[in-house]
């Protein structure tokens, strides 16, 4: 059964969430809306029939021509609660899409080189690497500590993890030995604000307590490249031309650049020349800012703030894009998707949402079932699913496209909508069809 799951779901893989809304049929999005709705209501117990009635929903949104800017969610929302209850685990309280095994809030997810795994972080002190196609499956224990860790990054090679603890200096982990074998970790123990790598090179740079910026080797060789007087929360580094971002306590967007063009030349001129730099400040406001992410175009960055919203930043005209406004509460964590058409930001509002950058009038997908603060979240390297977690130590893994949610309901469920069923939810007016062709 999972190989042809696996098989038959790479077919769908080319699915898409656009549709041709050249006449959009008032009754369909009518239907549609209603049966999402319907199967949302509809209690757990129910499954069969609330995973049919989801499932039949999205074939109406599929094939006919709804309302472009809202139904979509619907759809994803019936799918996803209906999937939820399908093979769920009563004893562990576990969904289909539910991992867990940290005992602490959850503070980063991160991918390395290979697609089919990603790692995790906690404040229990773990670094887990985890297996993505086998989402239950027990994660390996890479790193362990009795401080807290803070967050973790992956260099650009997929080779070294870096921990960064709470107020308590940073490790450089080797992530293809496990925690029994007799890894060399490189702990540096200098408190640390926050602290990046440097895109293709093995080193790091970190904002100290007092302000420094320091580039660091491997070596532990340290050279100073910058000074600020705010609260770092977070760092970025442009991989094209080596400008340094901080997002701010104080809602000041820092930057550090080189008055030259340097976009050709290698990174280790960017590092010997980065003394000669010009400093920017860009006041966005009140509110701090708490996560960074530069597009894929490398013309973007987006900025997490505090008052639950996010800033699109033009990198060459030093000016605001846009503002996006929809959570209820702090951006935790900001990421784009591998093409850059969509974002996806975390909240301590309890969700994560994916939002459409090509069409600013379109519904963000939310995905709303952690039961505490969502702190952080990635994209898998395909951008078909998304990893979060947060404050109720589980890390869930969300398909984002809606044919991947409706295809395991007919994996699941053996049978179609009978005729009395389709009469509720459908009607008369529409022909019988079979909901799930087995």
């Amino acid at each position: 059964m999972r190989l042809l799951f696996t098989t038959t779901l790479t077919l769908i893989m080319s699915l898409s969430f656009s549709q041709d809304t050249s006449e959009n049929d008032p009754k369909i999005t009518e239907l549609v809306m209603s049966m999402s709705q319907r199967s949302l209501v509809m209690p757990g117990y129910l499954t069969d029939l609330k995973a049919l009635v989801a499932r039949q929903a999205y074939e109406f949104w599929k094939n006919g021509n709804t309302e472009p800017y809202v139904s979509h969610l619907n759809v994803y929302q019936a799918l996803y609660q209906a999937n939820k209850y399908l093979g769920y685990d009563s004893i562990r309280n576990m969904a289909f899409n539910q991992v867990g095994f940290h005992s602490n809030t959850v503070t980063s997810v991160v991918f390395g080189s290979d697609p089919n795994f990603y790692y995790s972080s906690s404040t229990d002190g773990k670094v887990l690497k985890w297996d993505l196609t086998n989402p239950q499956s027990i994660p390996q224990t890479i790193y362990e500590s009795d401080k807290i860790v803070q967050s973790i990054e992956m260099s650009n090679d997929g080779k070294v993890l870096m921990a960064i603890f709470y107020q308590e200096g940073l490790a450089l982990i080797p992530i293809e030995q496990s925690i029994e074998e007799d890894i060399s970790v490189l702990e540096d123990p200098e408190p640390v604000q926050t602290a990046t790598f440097i895109p293709g090179e093995r080193r790091y740079l970190s904002v100290t307590k007092s302000g420094d910026l320091i580039l660091k080797g491997f070596d532990a060789k340290s050279e100073h490249v910058g000074k600020t007087a705010l609260k770092v929360n977070q760092l970025k580094v442009d991989e094209q031309d080596g400008t340094i971002y901080a997002g701010t306590e104080e809602g000041v967007l820092e930057a550090w650049e080189k008055p030259y063009e340097v976009k050709e030349s290698p990174v280790e001129d960017i590092m010997e020349n980065w003394k000669n730099q010009s400093y920017f400040g860009y006041k966005l406001g009140s509110f701090a800012i708490n996560c960074l992410d530069i597009g894929p175009d490398r013309n973007t960055l987006a900025i997490g703030r505090d008052r639950g919203d996010v800033i699109l930043w033009d990198i060459a005209k030093k000016e605001l894009i846009r503002i996006i406004s929809g959570h209820q509460s702090t951006v935790t964590d900001i990421q784009f998707s591998p093409n850059g058409k969509l974002l996806l930001t975390t909240s301590r509002d309890g969700t994560a949402r994916v939002w459409n950058l090509e069409d600013s009038r379109k519904l963000p997908i939310i995905l709303d079932d952690h039961d505490d603060w969502v702190f952080t979240g990635s994209f898998d390297p395909t951008g078909r699913k998304v990893i979060t977690g947060g404050g109720d130590e589980y890390i869930r893994t969300w398909p984002i496209d809606p044919a991947i949610l409706a295809f395991r309901i007919c994996v699941m469920v053996n049978r179609s909508l009978t005729n009395e069923e389709w009469n509720e939810f459908v009607g008369s007016d529409y022909e019988y069809q079979m909901t799930c062709e087995n």
